[in-house]
């Protein structure tokens, strides 16, 4: 397959005006409506007011520090309690370390690419940290214990690809981007392209891509046994590093991705499009455009719609294939299953999912 692209950082576009962008200048800035953008380490801020957005992660950094140094005072207040058992006090004290450690290893790859913490008044926590953490560890370390949910993720969208090449390839919503990287690896993508506006997550899945050494600690509160307090796993890729001439981080909005129509061969929506998008039939002709004609959009995950999400808005799969018919697609094959998700061999605790996949293509004009 052939795209329009031949290099995907030369398709990025300013959010607000369209104007091209050079990313490999000192400092990116629009030349057309001078709007600036930051970088975090080596990964592009392509967002609106970008030094505010880099300000806000700086502070969510002080926050989760702080909390850190609470949590442990409140752990070495309840190492006081008179009458605690030995048992109990070797749990305590081996969460205490565990949280400490966990807190230092997020800091030595954060704050070296984002800046020193900045004191936060509102108090946010990272999403990255408080709410996908596991994702870090499902993608990049769990393997190593026997934990097989990323092969079986590429198995269950083999038959859907039937060996098909990617081509220059967008993948939003990329999280840890375990997903995105194995299918850059097995189907052939010239280029791959990841867009995600969480830094505390990408930063672990870029150093990782990069073949840094990285270690993350994870930590559990509810112990079954002592030898299960935490485990400190080292985040590799298992294929070997893939170099910033093929695979490109960009912090960015994945609604309303920053490049050029016509500028991917293959889309993929890896557990969105059910999180996210508010008006899916608006986002799914979004991403017909940044296709060539004939392009394929790749898409699978569960359909878990939020607590607040209207009724009228939690579409069923045959929902979501007459919005995408109504956009401008073509739905070529489709595939259920029901398999586990998020198995820690740590605790040994995990949930089961119904993931909905297929794969569909845009309309040749």
């Amino acid at each position: 397959m052939q795209s329009t692209a031949s290099k995907l950082r030369d398709q990025a576009a300013c959010v607000c005006c369209a104007a091209a962008l050079d990313l490999d200048a000192e400092t990116i800035a629009c030349e057309r409506c001078a709007q600036a953008y930051a970088r975090i380490g080596r990964i592009p801020v392509l967002l609106p007011r970008a030094h505010d957005y880099v300000s806000a992660w700086r502070e969510q950094l002080w926050t989760l520090e702080k909390q850190g140094e609470h949590t442990l005072a409140a752990i070495q207040a309840e190492l006081n309690t008179p009458g605690l058992s030995r048992a109990a006090e070797t749990r305590l004290r081996a969460l205490s370390r565990a949280l400490e450690d966990q807190v230092r290893d997020i800091v030595s790859i954060v704050e070296p690419a984002l800046g020193s913490a900045l004191e936060n008044e509102r108090g946010a926590l990272p999403r990255g940290v408080v709410e996908y953490i596991q994702f870090l560890y499902r993608d990049w370390g769990w393997e190593s214990a026997g934990n097989s949910e990323n092969a079986r993720a590429i198995a269950a969208i083999r038959p859907l690809l039937a060996g098909r090449e990617l081509g220059c390839t967008l993948v939003l919503g990329a999280g840890g981007c375990r997903f995105a990287y194995d299918l850059h690896r097995e189907f052939a993508a010239r280029e791959t392209a990841v867009l995600d506006i969480d830094p505390f997550l990408f930063l672990f899945a870029e150093a990782v891509v990069r073949g840094e050494p990285v270690q993350l600690t994870e930590a559990i509160a509810n112990v079954q046994e002592l030898a299960q307090v935490s485990k400190a796993w080292l985040l590799r890729a298992p294929a070997g590093p893939l170099d910033t001439n093929e695979f490109h981080f960009f912090l960015a909005n994945a609604l309303a991705p920053p490049f050029d129509d016509h500028t991917f061969d293959t889309v993929v929506t890896p557990w969105f499009v059910d999180q996210v998008p508010g008006d899916l039939l608006a986002f799914f002709e979004r991403i017909r455009r940044l296709l060539v004609p004939g392009g394929c959009w790749l898409n699978t995950g569960p359909l878990l719609y939020p607590p607040d999400a209207p009724l009228s808005r939690r579409y069923s799969r045959e929902e979501i294939f007459e919005l995408a018919e109504r956009a401008g697609f073509r739905i070529a094959e489709h595939a259920s299953e029901s398999r586990p998700h998020l198995e820690s061999p740590l605790t040994g605790r995990g949930k089961i999912e119904w993931i909905s996949s297929f794969l569909a293509f845009s309309a040749a004009p």
